[in-house]
């Protein structure tokens, strides 16, 4: 089953948070909603603790009324659908600011309601999925460049390879049970914490190291360089 199938599936327990004035185009979207089994909160106006927990949230882009409706261009856990009464610069710059999932206009029918829906929901998950995965991407960078980094700074202290000086950090790291980013990072803040004396004597004895991110809190390092084997 496809994620879009079970969303499909599972529309019935979605919770949705309609933010619009007591109107007719009001009652008739929550009548809509809950016909499709939805689970509906119907608030105005804009009250940030309602949100919480909401799947999505219809809201009226209309810049004369943005007292009542708060600031959602900093919302990102619900699915977020305008409903506009019209169009011009103001109200399609409001929507692009905010980052809509889903537009729905005026006069409100129900025909509509359940597509704008799914394919609003469908969105913001699929937006949640490339944002988680550009997330690891990032740490993954961030990562290997600590690790080059610390690689570099072994290398010139301990006058060998890059390759023999990455080989030394993930011997060590798998000693400690620890990953190659951290040991990579406990490298780092020695050099930037001793100004180098530590690396200076890097392999020579057993010291003890305060490492900032304190996984090699009192712990005892002893680092031998592939060639002097």
């Amino acid at each position: 089953m496809t994620e879009n199938d079970r969303l499909i599936r599972d529309v019935r327990n979605t919770k949705v948070v309609v933010f619009h004035p007591i109107d007719e185009d009001q009652k008739i979207l929550s009548l809509q909603l809950r016909r499709i089994g939805c689970r509906v909160s119907e608030v105005w106006p804009f009250r940030e603790a309602v949100l919480r927990g909401a799947d999505a949230v219809f809201f009226p882009a209309d810049p004369s009324q943005s007292d009542s409706l708060g600031d959602l261009s900093d919302w990102h856990q619900s699915a977020l659908i305008a409903i506009i009464s019209y169009e011009n610069p103001l109200i399609l710059q409001s929507i692009t600011n905010i980052g809509v999932h889903g537009v729905i206009t005026k006069p409100i029918r129900p025909i509509g309601v359940l597509a704008n829906l799914l394919t609003a929901l469908s969105i913001y998950k699929y937006e949640g999925r490339l944002n988680a995965r550009i997330a690891k991407l990032d740490e993954t960078l961030k990562a290997r460049r600590l690790v080059e980094r610390a690689t570099r700074i072994l290398a010139e202290h301990q006058k060998i390879t890059v390759d023999n000086a990455y080989a030394l950090i993930r011997t060590e790291a798998m000693n400690k049970q620890v990953t190659i980013s951290e040991m990579a990072s406990s490298i780092i803040n020695a050099d930037k914490i001793f100004n180098k004396r530590w690396l200076l004597r890097f392999g020579c004895q057993p010291i003890t190291v305060r490492s900032r991110i304190g996984f090699l809190e009192h712990s005892r390092i002893r680092l031998t360089s592939p060639q002097s084997k």
